[in-house]
């Protein structure tokens, strides 16, 4: 294939792909079969993803929808080696922040408000990469590669990155609420561009791509303050080893982010096939100890929910003879239990021992099965199953 540089004016039309100005043509491929190494999947998993363009995966093949998302986009990639029982992707390219809680349409598709995929199930969420839009970081690059950018005012771009930090915290907010069960993971963006130009950056000067670089290093070092003030993980992107080797200077197979020329594999400045699978392989570094985690959690409680029982013991005088429902079991994971007898309501406990005591006179109009539904917790791995007790003799 011709390393030839690519006129500039027709990739930059490329590159407009990524803020969602032109169609893109679907390739097909075959997608990675991948298998996990880690813990078995449970099937109450269900993974979110939100993003923009660096998570959809713009021109890599196969494209799979309107949002040009791709089949081998990173968090496809996660999901695919952590085997997780559910997944939706709700990433779109040339997302902005608003379109976490607004509909984006793109050409004749629309995509939802991302933030609608979840719901109180979701047990993990990447949000982002986001907020590169909202900046206006694809026509900086732009700029940068057609005429130079290293003289631009800065200020306009270090206001809009400020401007998103209540963005960034609104929607880890509305996650919580959607999702109060769910591990969230933030992701910024990574190294885009070398510290040295090349033909495959047209017109760009060194100073010009570090000024490029350095407001993406400035909107990601936003996403991780933010993170980590709100106490959520933070995969930092620019951590993968071998970006500076891998860039677009490199020969076109190893590129890891494309130039001004994508092979048919990418946008420009956008990953490659082969910088998805290095983004999923630094994603997991984080992600798979959340799942882990949790699935030991999952199979803890699934255990000790089968330990759970309920008794239903009879007391005090013959005269005003007492009912006591009381659950045992569970092995120190029970949070709470609602008692019945038949459609009865008898009481809920949600502090140890877990049980409720009544006059056999207060349940006289009592009819029915004794039964109590119990929810076991551990860390956000939260469980309900029902138990049944034999009817005592002062119930009969």
């Amino acid at each position: 294939m011709s390393r030839s540089t690519p006129r500039i004016p027709a990739a930059l039309a490329a590159l407009a792909l990524a803020a969602g100005l032109v169609a893109a043509t679907p390739a097909s491929a075959s997608e990675r079969a991948r298998s996990s190494g880690g813990t078995a999947p449970v099937a109450t998993e269900r993974y979110v993803a939100l993003g923009d363009s660096f998570v959809s995966g713009p021109g890599i093949p196969q494209q799979l929808d309107g949002c040009y998302r791709s089949d081998k986009n990173f968090v496809r990639l996660v999901a695919a080696d952590l085997r997780i029982a559910s997944f939706t992707d709700a990433s779109c390219s040339a997302a902005l922040a608003t379109h976490y809680w607004n509909p984006q349409t793109l050409g004749g598709y629309t995509n939802p408000a991302q933030l609608d995929a979840l719901d109180r199930d979701t047990t993990l969420v990447t949000l982002g990469t986001m907020g590169g839009n909202d900046v206006g970081l694809v026509g900086l690059a732009n700029t940068c590669i057609s005429q130079g950018c290293s003289t631009l005012d800065p200020t306009p771009f270090h206001a809009a990155i400020d401007a998103l930090v209540p963005v960034y915290r609104q929607s880890i907010e509305d996650v919580r609420e959607r999702s109060p069960r769910a591990d969230i993971v933030a992701v910024g963006y990574g190294t885009y561009v070398p510290r040295e130009r090349c033909a495959a950056l047209g017109n760009a000067t060194e100073a010009d791509l570090a000024f490029l670089q350095g407001m993406i290093d400035r909107l990601s070092d936003t996403i991780g303050q933010v993170a980590r003030q709100e106490r959520i993980s933070f995969v930092d992107m620019r951590t993968i080893e071998g970006w500076q080797d891998h860039s677009a200077c490199a020969p076109p197979e190893e590129q890891w982010v494309r130039g001004l020329a994508t092979y048919n594999d990418g946008a420009p400045l956008h990953p490659s096939t082969a910088g998805m699978a290095q983004m999923a392989a630094m994603a997991l570094e984080t992600i798979e100890p959340l799942v882990t985690a949790r699935r030991a959690a999952e199979r803890r409680v699934a255990a000790a929910a089968r330990t759970v029982r309920l008794r239903a013991v009879c007391h005090g005088p013959k005269r005003n003879p007492r009912v006591t429902l009381r659950v045992t079991g569970g092995r120190g994971l029970v949070a709470g239990a609602h008692f019945r007898i038949g459609r009865t309501s008898v009481g809920s406990d949600v502090r140890a021992p877990y049980a409720v005591t009544r006059t056999v006179k207060s349940l006289r109009g009592a009819r029915g099965r004794i039964s109590a539904k119990v929810v076991l917790r551990h860390g956000k791995v939260v469980r309900a199953t029902s138990v049944t007790a034999k009817q005592p003799r002062c119930l009969r």
